[in-house]
């Protein structure tokens, strides 16, 4: 039995042309002696600006509220959180609202989570909730 063997054409994969030195100019040119360099024609009539961010792109963390269920008894309550509180700063705070609660274990989403996690990193959104629940040990 014979085997054939044949080799598969490579691929053609598209690239872009090159620039030529009128099209791809990023920044200003300059001079080695610090003249700036005229600019190509095309770029001649053009404008250029700068942007300088002056204050935070974002005004910052708000407080939203969550909303933490009791697994045992079927109680909620709500609680007032900032994106960039941890799940323990999470815990202590309904520990100081329930105490007879007893927030051990939180789950979000159906899984359980760390206390060092913020909740950006979770990306918990306002009106979410949580659900405490026990670890059974044992067999």
């Amino acid at each position: 039995m014979a085997t054939d063997i044949q080799a598969a054409p490579a691929p053609i994969l598209l690239q872009p042309e090159a620039c030529g030195p009128k099209q791809c100019i990023k920044g200003d040119p300059k001079h080695p002696k610090g003249d700036p360099v005229p600019l190509p024609e095309p770029l001649e009539n053009s404008t250029h600006a700068v942007l300088q961010v002056q204050k935070p792109v974002s005004p910052g963390p708000k407080s939203f509220a969550v909303n933490i269920l009791n697994g045992s008894d079927g109680t909620k309550i709500s609680v007032s959180v900032r994106s960039i509180d941890t799940i323990g700063k999470l815990q202590q705070k309904v520990m100081k609202l329930r105490p007879e609660l007893g927030c051990g274990n939180l789950a979000y989403n159906g899984k359980p989570v760390q206390p060092h996690k913020k909740l950006s990193e979770l990306q918990v959104k306002p009106g979410a909730m949580f659900v405490t629940y026990r670890k059974c040990i044992g067999g």
